[in-house]
């Protein structure tokens, strides 16, 4: 590609990094930067208020000169900016590398993709598919499955490109996880009065069986999938007591839990043994479940094909991205530059080689997979 056009692809970049759209704010102003890029599509907005009332909006788009079945698509919003010692939201390039908050997860990959598919032939140009919240819980990309008139009605796509940072790696398929909410409830007092009723003596027994079960996920081969690095699916909890000191009886004691897990493995034990345990130790249980993990065979058409375009042998991951909503339409497969170790971490950046590289493979991926 031109070097007209790496100056563009920067250009966006940039103006992508300066807007603050982390999860909790709105994302209406990068929105509109997009909006503005894409000036000469049809663009569908699909805005919706998320659980604290921010409004939210989301952009499919597509060029109706297009014939393209192919969509590439994207998160707006970031991580916060935790542990940030200069402001994150200025583009800095130093080293071969270009930093910034969501320069690679993941407005380095957009404004690639952006920049490849506005330098296509109109007839060629994918639909391009923009999202909010999916680092806070992926309402997003549920409001664009479940609403757009564009996706399933319109131009349904019969592939999605996810381009989550993926070190230009092509991912076939991914973990998912189901989010366990649990809740023990006590009376809150003064521990000196002997009037309170501690909430942890509910939950220690809760968190006895989710150790154990969380040992034996790892160390019993036979629920292990050996396609994944870790080949177990991991079970995570953290505890919240609300800040409680030590000379008070704690009131609420909340644990959250996420379980990965891959298509080959059945989740429903897990769940019928975290169910029992809430159950028998009093504990008050919420489950959240995404869609089914989005794994296509490595001998299916489109991975054979994007394997030929992109040269390399397509994997599977353990990260999570918006293909297990997107699958609900269409196959999807995960491609992208920069490198998932970079993602949500104060020295966050992309190398200039792959956001530059990514270009040319997205203008492939374009012209020769669908």
């Amino acid at each position: 590609m031109q070097t007209l056009q790496y100056d563009s692809a920067l250009k966006l970049l940039k103006g992508l990094v300066s807007i603050d759209s982390r999860s909790f704010v709105s994302n209406l102003e990068i929105a509109d930067l997009i909006s503005n890029e894409l000036s000469n599509w049809e663009l569908e907005f699909i805005d919706y208020l998320d659980n604290r009332g921010v409004k939210k909006r989301n952009i499919v788009a597509h060029n109706p000169a297009s014939v393209s079945a192919l969509a590439f698509a994207g998160h707006l919003d970031t991580v916060p900016d935790t542990g940030w010692t200069r402001n994150p939201f200025e583009l800095v390039i130093e080293g071969g590398r270009i930093a910034g908050l969501g320069t690679t997860d993941m407005k380095g990959p957009i404004a690639a993709f952006i920049t490849a598919t506005k330098s296509l032939d109109p007839v060629a140009q994918p639909i391009l598919v923009f999202t909010a919240d999916e680092e806070a819980g992926k309402q997003g990309v549920r409001e664009v499955v479940a609403r757009s008139e564009i996706l399933n009605r319109l131009k349904p796509p019969t592939c999605f490109v996810v381009a989550e940072p993926t070190d230009l790696g092509l991912v076939r398929g991914h973990r998912v996880d189901i989010q366990f909410i649990a809740h023990a409830k006590g009376i809150q007092a003064h521990s000196s009065t002997g009037k309170g009723k501690n909430a942890n003596i509910s939950l220690v027994p809760f968190l006895s069986d989710l150790r154990d079960l969380h040992l034996r996920l790892r160390r019993d081969v036979a629920l292990h999938d050996i396609q994944y690095d870790p080949p177990f699916c991991d079970l995570n909890f953290v505890i919240d007591n609300y800040g409680a000191f030590p000379n008070t009886t704690v009131g609420l004691a909340t644990c959250l839990v996420k379980f990965r897990y891959s298509k080959s493995f059945d989740p429903e034990f897990v769940m019928k043994e975290i169910r029992d345990s809430a159950s028998a130790h009093g504990v008050e249980l919420t489950i959240k479940m995404e869609a089914p993990p989005p794994e296509l065979d490595k001998r299916h058409s489109l991975v054979t094909a994007a394997e030929r375009i992109l040269g390399c042998c397509a994997c599977v991951s353990g990260l999570g991205t918006e293909a297990s909503e997107y699958s609900k339409l269409a196959p999807c497969l995960i491609y992208g530059p920069g490198h998932i170790e970079c993602a949500h971490m104060p020295t966050e950046y992309i190398e200039e080689e792959q956001f530059y590289r990514s270009m040319e493979t997205f203008r492939n991926l374009a012209l020769h997979l669908v």
